[in-house]
Formats: structure tokens, sequence, C-alpha cells
């Protein structure tokens, strides 16, 4: 297997203004975000609101930006082949743990010769990207001794036992491929679990385990957990509210998970301005969840 690494990177989101300097998506810059501490970009004097600039990912349809939303890696390399030959590309070998979840490959030809066609067994499986490809090289254009051949990698790493990511990473799969209805149920899943498992442990000390259970089941459900007990118990920890366009969406998300829950479809159709800012508001939920959760530990 011939190739050059070229480098594995989470997509960061660029400078709306000048478009030179690009910002990382870290808990540090939403913590800012959170907290209302202003961002300008220091070459243009841009000021820089996380929320549009991630949303702005889902305009842009290029997976590697919607992915890093979920913390999607891209790893970009170039491979090279031989016209009527087989290639084996074998992930593991250029850095992807072989537990990673493959989100999506392209190939993209760097002169003639050649086009890559990947190959399979007489029953192809259709949502499964493997970890070892093997790929054809057709006879295209101009005939050449080597051809080389770029590839991009969508991936991202498998935590382990941790539904909750994978929910959120199966939504945005999901918006990649315009089926924007089943995004709905794993995006809201992955909040509702992850703000069900902080107030359980927010209420265990106050009381035994199955009458906390029984209270958050059947008591305080999802809906007063989001917007009365967990406003209260930041304002306790010194840590500020959610902002209201986010909570607002996971309301929103929420209503859009039970028509599809208990009537199979929604209302009125989805349509992608709505589910994206429904998955990046559940994006926004996590990490706000996660750095509430560090504040209380």
């Amino acid at each position: 297997m011939k190739y050059d690494l070229l480098h594995t990177e989470i997509y960061q989101t660029p400078c709306p203004g000048c478009q030179a300097i690009s910002f990382p998506i870290t808990n540090e810059n939403l913590s800012n975000y959170f907290y209302g501490i202003k961002m300008n970009c220091p070459k243009c004097d841009t000021k820089l609101d996380w929320w549009s600039l991630l949303l702005r990912h889902f305009d842009w349809e290029f997976p590697s930006y919607t992915y890093a939303i979920a913390g999607g890696f891209t790893t970009s390399l170039r491979i090279y082949m031989k016209a009527g030959e087989i290639f084996t590309l074998n992930l593991e070998e250029i850095g992807i743990p072989i537990d990673s979840k493959i989100l999506q490959v392209s190939y993209t030809p760097n002169g003639n010769g050649l086009f890559p066609v990947e190959l399979h067994g007489n029953t192809p499986a259709r949502h499964h990207i493997p970890n070892i490809i093997n790929l054809y090289g057709r006879p295209f254009g101009e005939p050449s001794e080597e051809s080389a051949i770029a590839v991009q990698i969508n991936w991202a790493k498998k935590i382990s036992d941790n539904q909750i990511w994978e929910n959120i990473v199966n939504a945005v799969e999901s918006f990649t491929v315009k089926d924007y209805n089943s995004c709905i149920i794993p995006s809201n899943v992955s909040v509702e679990s992850t703000l069900y498992n902080i107030m359980t442990k927010y209420f265990s000390p106050f009381s035994a385990k199955d009458r906390v259970e029984d209270f958050l089941n059947n008591g305080a459900t999802y809906s007063h957990q989001l917007n009365i007990l967990l406003p209260l118990i930041a304002h306790t920890y010194g840590f500020p509210k959610m902002p209201e366009n986010i909570r607002g969406n996971l309301n929103k998300l929420r209503g859009y998970r039970n028509s599809l829950a208990h009537k199979g479809k929604t209302d009125k159709q989805i349509d992608k301005k709505t589910v994206s800012e429904l998955i990046c508001s559940a994006a926004f939920g996590l990490s706000y969840l996660n750095l509430l959760q560090e504040k209380i530990s």
C-alpha cells in the first residue's frame, strides 16, 4: 500500500469576516459562549458568535464541517494506484482506530489514468463502511503508469459504552443523507439522557435511588428537568443559564420526538433549516450539560 498521509484533524470554524483565521470547536470556546464572554477575530475584529458560527456548518453540507460539530475527525491522504490492479486501503494502518465509526469516504483522482471503484462481495452492506477497503483501478482517460488519488475519510472515535455519543453522531450522519426525520429521536435522546444522569446524581444524596428514579420518571419529567430544575441547579453552582434560543429549540425537539414516537410522523414535514437548528441545539445542549457536570464535580 503506497500512500502519503497528509493530516488528521477536526475541522475548525472559519472567521465569517476575513476567512483567514479558523477557530477550534473546544469546550473552552463553548464555555466562553455560555458565560457571555465576547470573542473577536484578532485579524479583522469581527465579533464571533458561536451559535451562528456552528449553525453555518449545516448550510455548507460539507461532511467534514458537519461532523466536526459531533467531534468527527477528517483524515486526508494521497494513495497511488495502477490501472487494472486492486489497491487495499487499511484504515487502521493509517492511524484510524479499529473500533472507530467510519462516517464517509471520498476519492478524487489527481490526473488521468484511472478512476477508483470500491469492490464488495455478493451482498454489499449498504450502511456500513469497513476498516479495510478494496479499490479497483478502472482505466479512465489517458493511460498513466501510476495515478494519485486524494482520499478523505470522516470518522469518529468510539467512546466505550457511550450510547449518548453514538446518538448525536447518528443524528449528524442522518442529516448528511437528508434523512431529516431520523435526526430527531437520536438528537433528543442525547440531551435527555445526559440531563437525566445529571439529575440522578444531583438528587441521589437526598433520597433512595428508587425514589429519585420515580421522581424523575413520573413527577419531574424531561420538560420539568429542562425548564425548571436545570436553571435551578445551574444557579446553585454559579453556572450560567442555558441560552434561551437553545432551550427553546430543545423544547421544540422534544415535541417532534413525541410526535414521531407516538404517531409515527410529525404534524408538518421537517425541513433542512429546522432540523439544522435542532441538531445544532442538541450539540450545544450536550456541551452545556457536560460543562455543568464538570462544574458540579
